[in-house]
């Protein structure tokens, strides 16, 4: 019987994948995308309101994470440096719109799904998170998305924003605040 390879926490892991990465390794760059793509597109998608940008903004992010495998020093996570690369396409995308983030696409039920009336109820609330969010000012937004959807620790939010950490918790705090207000009529409705 072969013995098994342990398994090697992600962070290791990914660690392991990026010196790969660094020696040409289009594999490991591959399995990253897979490990990271869809919190990285959540986090976009929350920040810019669209799913084809958040979708091209994080191929964007991994084609720079290609390019610089090779500089790349595992001081913090690779998820953290994912979404520090990442806040920097949003203020460049932010920048090249006049800072007008866009509003929440729309998203309908299939006629005749059973569950239309759940999935249009759905579709309201995240339409009415993304307004919501996108009336927040930028540093809370960035730091509410990357507390509830990247599920970071303060100190990680605090290196990608490079802030203090009490700045973070501050922006949180009141990000928190105006959006429970914000989205109080909505659950009014309920």
């Amino acid at each position: 019987m072969a013995q098994e390879e342990p398994t090697l926490p992600d962070d290791e892991d990914d660690k392991r994948l990026m010196a790969l990465v660094a020696q040409g390794d289009d594999d490991a760059l591959r399995l990253l995308v897979h490990r990271h793509h869809a919190r990285l597109v959540g986090y976009l998608r929350g920040e810019v309101g669209s799913q084809a940008t958040a979708e091209e903004l994080a191929m964007e992010v991994f084609i720079r994470l290609h390019r610089a495998a090779s500089r790349w020093r595992p001081e913090a996570k690779l998820s953290t440096y994912l979404i520090h690369i990442a806040h920097n396409l949003v203020l460049n995308e932010w920048r090249r719109r006049g800072r007008k983030p866009t509003t929440a696409l729309e998203f309908a039920a299939e006629p005749g799904d059973a569950s239309q009336q759940s999935a249009r109820r759905v579709a309201e609330l995240d339409e009415a998170f993304q307004r919501a969010i996108a009336q927040l000012p930028t540093e809370q937004r960035t730091a509410i998305l990357l507390v509830v959807q990247q599920e970071l620790p303060y100190e990680d939010i605090a290196a990608i924003m490079g802030v203090p950490v009490s700045s973070v918790k501050t922006w949180i705090h009141r990000a928190r605040a105006r959006l429970r207000e914000l989205l109080k009529d909505f659950y009014a409705d309920e």
